[in-house]
Formats: structure tokens, C-alpha cells, sequence
């Protein structure tokens, strides 16, 4: 019988001892961190990001990355408005038309990077910037206040045994991001065609289909997220969500995936994006400047990164502290 790897446990396991470390620390640092209210704030402060997560891992383990998520967000918060409140449309209907759009801008997006041969930075950069465009466009750059259905606003305000909705939609999301990547035959083709695209084709996959599917689950969580930032804030604005492309990239690597791809960690993404927001809400209550939010944010991100990727500080430092040999000598020359 196998013996039970301790060390292997500690080493899969590592970022979420980072994680608990960081708890700890602010716990000792402020009383009011470790609170039940002040936990579900912070899950609730990190839910959008959480969201997009899910489905922005996708493209990075495929070896592409999607910036076009975070105005995708805020586009679907204002064309979920224009058909509730505008054209009139039943809430459920105007949010599944709004998804059917955040399908079709992912299938453009990914049948551009494939079939073009167009890097996906490029791509989803332009996206990013026509979508923003379309964004101005449809809401003539006007701050939208949204008051009504009363249905839909619940989506983000409302609670359910005290936690907010907005927390059990990102759970639920997470929990079927992993399964769908590390327990479907379409989790595996991703990794394959992240791995190695010419030995994942030898296997019989479509490296492009992949691709696409990848870009188009990225594009309808990224509108999940804008469907609950409109019912969250109770606006729709073309700006809302700026930046927060950036924030769902640090997450998904400070969570493991290799933006060259090949691997990737849905909980792991899903720690990252919790861990950030322990940070900045540290350093809240700790009435820190907020010029000092982005040094310290930076510090802590870097020492998550190096601990995440298991680099063995002792033997780094050992190979510098080992005299150079010549070429051809041996070690015990």
C-alpha cells in the first residue's frame, strides 16, 4: 500500500496556507477583520471578479488571454436596461438575451484568434475597445440608473440566510467551472491544446473549436458578471467595470494557470481574487492611505506568485552561492 505524501499535500495545498497566513496576520493586525459581517462583505467586494474568473480561465490555459471581459461586463449591465426597461421585456427574457449576445461577442473573439491567425491580445484588445464604443453608443455615454424590475435588482442586493445572492451564484459557478475542467472531456481538450496543439491534435482534437468554446464561456461569464453588477449597484455605465480585466488576470495567476497554458486552477483563481480582497479590506480598516494600497497589494502578490509556483529558496540560493565551473569540468574536478 501507497504511503499517504504529506509534502505533496502541503505543496497542492500551498496557496490556501498563503491564504490562511494572510488571514491570520490581518486578524492579529485589526479585531474587526475576523468578523462574520466583515468576511461576507469582502466575498461580496470580490463576487464580479469571482464570476469572471470561472470563465476567463478558459483562454489562458489554451495559451491566449481574453482583456475584453471587464467591458463586456459593463455592456451587458446596459443592453440587460435598454430591454427591460426600454423595450419592455420580461426581466428573465431581456437576461437571456443579453447572455445570447455575450455568446456571439465570445464566437466572434475566438473565430478571429483561430481562423485568422490573429494573436489574442490583439483581438480582445480591439474588442475591448469597439465594445466600449458600442457601450457609448447605446447608452449616449449617459450613467443609467436602474430602479426597476424589482425582480431582477434582488439578483444583487438580496440575501439568502444572511449571505447576499451575488456570493452563492459565484459558488455555484465556481464549483461547475471545475467540474466542466478537471472531470469533461472539454476541460482535458483545453489543457492539451494549451500543453502541446500539435500532439493534441495527433489525439484527435480540434485545437480551434477548443478555442472558440473557450472564448465563448469567457465572454458569457464576463456578462453574468455585468448582469449582476447593474443589479448590484443599480446602474449601468460604460465605464463600470474598468480595470477589472486586470484584476481577474492577477487572480487567475496568482491561483496557478500559466498564462503560456497548458494548466489552470478554477479554486485557485477563485483564493486569488479572495486574497486580493483581503488585502485592500486589510488595509481599510487599518485606515492605511490609499497610496499605499497598490505597494502593498504588489508585495503580497509577488510572495503569493514565487510561494505558488514552489520555488525551493534554499537550493535557489545554494546554485548562486556554487562557483562557476569550467566547461567540460566535473564536480569533482
Amino acid at each position: 500500500m501507497k504511503a499517504f505524501n504529506w509534502r505533496q499535500l502541503l505543496l497542492d495545498l500551498r496557496l490556501f496556507w498563503i491564504l490562511l497566513l494572510l488571514m491570520a496576520l490581518l486578524s492579529v493586525a485589526s479585531d474587526r477583520f475576523l468578523t462574520i459581517d466583515n468576511l461576507t462583505n469582502v466575498l461580496w467586494s470580490v463576487c464580479l471578479i469571482g464570476i469572471m474568473c470561472t470563465g476567463a480561465i478558459y483562454a489562458p490555459i489554451t495559451g491566449g488571454i481574453d482583456l475584453s471581459v471587464a467591458t463586456i461586463a459593463a455592456l451587458a449591465g446596459i443592453i440587460a436596461n435598454l430591454l427591460m426597461n426600454v423595450c419592455d421585456l420580461n426581466w428573465l427574457l431581456a437576461i437571456a438575451i443579453t447572455l445570447g449576445i455575450g455568446v456571439l461577442i465570445g464566437w466572434v473573439n475566438g473565430i478571429v484568434t483561430t481562423k485568422f491567425n490573429v494573436p489574442a491580445f490583439i483581438v480582445t484588445m480591439a474588442a475591448k475597445t469597439y465594445l466600449f464604443g458600442i457601450a457609448m453608443l447605446v447608452s449616449n455615454g449617459d450613467q443609467i440608473t436602474i430602479m426597476q424590475p424589482k425582480a431582477f435588482l434582488a439578483i444583487g442586493i438580496d440575501k439568502y440566510l444572511g449571505i447576499p445572492i451575488p456570493i452563492y451564484l459565484m459558488a455555484l459557478l465556481v464549483v461547475f467551472s471545475h467540474l466542466l475542467l478537471k472531470h469533461t472531456v472539454f476541460g482535458r481538450q483545453c489543457i492539451a491544446v494549451g500543453a502541446n496543439e500539435v500532439a493534441a491534435k495527433l489525439s484527435g482534437v480540434n485545437p480551434d473549436r477548443t478555442r472558440i468554446i473557450a472564448y465563448i464561456i469567457s465572454a458569457v461569464t464576463a456578462s453574468i458578471a455585468g448582469i449582476v453588477m447593474a443589479s448590484l449597484t443599480q446602474q449601468a455605465y460604460a465605464m463600470n467595470a474598468t480595470g477589472y480585466e486586470f484584476d481577474v488576470i492577477t487572480a487567475i495567476v496568482i491561483g496557478g494557470t500559466s498564462l503560456m497554458g497548458g494548466n489552470g486552477s478554477v479554486a485557485g483563481a477563485l483564493i486569488g481574487a479572495v486574497m486580493v480582497g483581503f488585502i485592500n479590506n486589510g488595509l481599510n480598516l487599518l485606515d492605511m492611505p490609499s497610496s499605499y494600497h497598490p505597494i502593498a497589494t504588489g508585495i503580497v502578490i509577488l510572495v503569493a506568485l514565487i510561494m505558488n509556483q514552489g520555488v525551493s529558496l534554499p537550493g535557489f540560493i545554494k546554485r548562486l552561492r556554487r562557483p562557476d565551473r569550467a566547461p567540460g569540468q566535473t564536480a569533482s574536478q
